[in-house]
């Protein structure tokens, strides 16, 4: 079963397939992300490239954050863009980023993003939350952490509606 296709979002020429005012930079940054370069994407970041972009996949740069498992790219792109980029979906499959690292099994991954307040309720194109993901991929511990983190969010955003 195929999950995302954030694999090959850029071409073998180095090309990304990303809609910006620079395709170039885009590239460059996708790039920085897939080999793993924190200290180029903090300098490219630092000269006004825009972490907030989205390939022609729909992948953003924590889709190729979470598919490489770099804790550290995922730690820079959660403190510097903003909540709503957490729960943007790539085209293929309606996945998030937490979704792929539940579908990885990766647990630390999945924490930062919960933490941070990406969506436990969001579902894929196959109506799969990512607790629903990790039960998939046999993480049944980190699958109930998601399953008890979902469960918290659902209350808390009951509460935020009584409130209004």
């Amino acid at each position: 079963m195929r999950y995302g296709s954030c694999e090959g979002s850029v071409g073998s020429n180095g090309t990304s397939t990303a809609t910006s005012q620079d395709p170039e930079k885009d590239a460059e940054l996708i790039n920085c992300v897939k080999n793993e370069n924190l200290s180029r994407m903090t300098e490219l970041h630092q000269q006004g490239a825009d972490l907030v972009l989205q390939d022609a996949d729909g992948c953003t740069l924590l889709h190729h954050a979470v598919q490489i498992g770099s804790k550290d790219i995922v730690k820079y792109l959660i403190e510097n863009v903003p909540t709503s980029y957490l729960d943007l979906t790539e085209t293929e499959t309606g996945e998030t980023a937490l979704h792929k690292a539940a579908t990885l099994c990766q647990r630390s991954i999945c924490h930062f993003l919960v933490e941070a307040g990406a969506s436990l309720m969001k579902t894929d194109l196959q109506g799969d939350t990512p607790k629903h993901r990790a039960a998939k991929a046999n993480d049944q511990e980190l699958a109930n952490y998601l399953e008890n983190c979902q469960h918290y969010q659902m209350i808390q955003r009951e509460d935020q509606e009584t409130a209004v």
